[in-house]
């Protein structure tokens, strides 16, 4: 066996071991300033997150380790260990799974892939350009990054099948990858679009006293971490999930065949449970429990949709893994793990008045940084309070450091920081290794290419 291949193999053992020997040594010799119960905490995130990123165990065995040994240390109360599964994003996984058995089992899926497949070009290229831009037009009608992902996966899912893609095959996994970061990536440009967008937005409105505007938001960031990151997208995907056959898609026919009683339905709820989600903001219902609305119906008995017995066919782990995520923010915020953190990295940064492009880029440094311990949810929960402070040592207008918060939190490297990729990896049973090489590369370019353009494109603006 080469020994390149071994290596491959141990290293992520290895790494895993590595975060949580480091873990342990601060839960055994806290660094100056940290409490004990703090260390403790970050040497469980640590040990979490190592896990985690390299799949060395089960995601939910680690979920359940986390809980156990945060109990056990006692380095949170249990309202915040167990945050996450009281948390809207649990549930909201919880009714996306029903709901995606049901849009299965009803045969609604297959027929809207149906549909969608005709109006697709007959080419694995076309096929993964439009996916693309479905997700991404799904970003301007659904603000809830998750709930988009739980809507649309049964689609993509039917819609790949319906094109003659195997589950599992590199096409398949190409065009579901291309719906999910389609309508996930991209909507960090559009205000409403993802959970960290509106903690941002609502910090700033209760520190500065004025909204930020919709338009003015998407001027400065869909151009280029909305539009040129949905085309880094699309380049990266078909580079990587090629149709190597070079066999055209299977040719689309429209169905012919009326929808079932079941069909019209469970069309009829997702058609009102979408308008509730779509305007979330008029009505301030969680997007959670509009989807466990949906969910109830679907598991109604007289309902048609779902067997009695579907729970028991359902596999709940994906809620797990996700409320396993959100209690490990919650432990962070706890611990103020967070701000321990972005203290030492202003301390270490360069930040100087007459540099701010150097500025700018080291503080969207510090932002992407900091998604790997807080999830991307927690870097505006910890960033956007100390703008004032970051806007002046840095010699930064506000609207600019707000922005490089943005930029921060819009460059995901790994799948566990952000919820919705979590979710999706989950609900499609996709493959972790390939979930994080997309991650990996488009934020590799999105350093190298998208920095640059954005800083040239705020330039161009006033903004820096």
């Amino acid at each position: 066996m080469p020994a390149s291949l071994v290596l491959s193999r141990r290293l992520p053992p290895i790494t895993a071991f590595g975060m949580v020997a480091v873990g342990s040594a601060i839960a055994l010799f806290p660094p100056a300033g940290l409490a004990t119960a703090d260390a403790r905490a970050a040497a469980l995130v640590i040990g979490a997150i190592g896990l985690w990123a390299t799949g060395t165990i089960s995601e939910t065995l680690t979920v359940l380790l986390l809980f156990t040994l945060a109990m056990l240390m006692k380095v949170a109360p249990p309202q915040v260990v167990f945050a996450g599964l009281v948390s809207s994003s649990f549930w909201l996984v919880f009714a996306g799974l029903v709901i995606g058995a049901a849009i299965k089992q009803s045969g609604l899926g297959a027929r809207i892939a149906a549909h969608l497949a005709a109006a697709l070009s007959q080419t694995y290229r076309g096929a993964m350009v439009g996916v693309v831009l479905f997700g991404l037009a799904m970003a301007f009608l659904m603000p809830s990054g998750t709930g988009r992902v739980v809507l649309i996966i049964p689609i993509l899912a039917a819609l790949a099948e319906h094109l003659g893609y195997s589950k599992g095959s590199k096409e398949y996994i190409g065009l579901l990858l291309g719906g999910i970061f389609g309508t996930y990536l991209p909507s960090y440009a559009i205000l409403p679009g993802n959970v960290p967008n509106n903690v941002m937005a609502g910090i700033v409105e209760t520190m500065f006293g004025w909204p930020i505007p919709y338009g003015d938001y998407l001027l400065q960031h869909f151009p280029v971490l909305g539009l040129v990151k949905t085309g880094v997208i699309i380049v990266v995907l078909l580079r990587l999930y090629r149709n190597e056959s070079g066999s055209p898609v299977r040719a689309a026919v429209r169905p012919t065949t009326p929808m079932s009683p079941a069909e019209r339905r469970l069309a009829v709820l997702l058609a009102v449970a979408l308008a509730f989600w779509a305007l979330d903001s008029i009505h301030k219902i969680s997007p959670a429990w509009v989807g466990m609305v949906a969910a109830v119906f679907c598991l109604l008995p007289r309902f048609g949709l779902l067997p009695p017995k579907a729970l028991q066919t359902i596999n709940l782990e994906p809620a797990l893994f996700v409320g396993g995520i959100i209690s490990l923010g919650a432990l962070v915020a706890h611990a103020g793990l967070g701000r321990h953190l972005a203290t030492w990295a202003l301390s270490s940064l360069s930040l100087a008045p007459d540099h701010p492009v150097a500025s700018f880029v080291q503080l969207s440094g510090l932002a992407t940084m900091l998604g790997l311990l807080t999830t991307q949810p927690g870097i505006p929960a910890v960033l956007t309070p100390l703008t004032s402070t970051l806007a002046s040592a840095g010699g930064l207008p506000t609207g600019a450091v707000l922005a490089s918060q943005v930029v921060g939190f819009s460059t995901v490297i790994l799948p566990y920081t952000a919820p919705p990729l979590v979710m999706a990896m989950q609900i499609a049973d996709l493959p972790r290794r390939e979930v994080t090489r997309v991650c990996l590369i488009t934020a590799a370019v999105t350093f190298v290419v998208l920095w640059p353009l954005d800083v040239l494109w705020l330039t161009l603006l006033g903004r820096l």
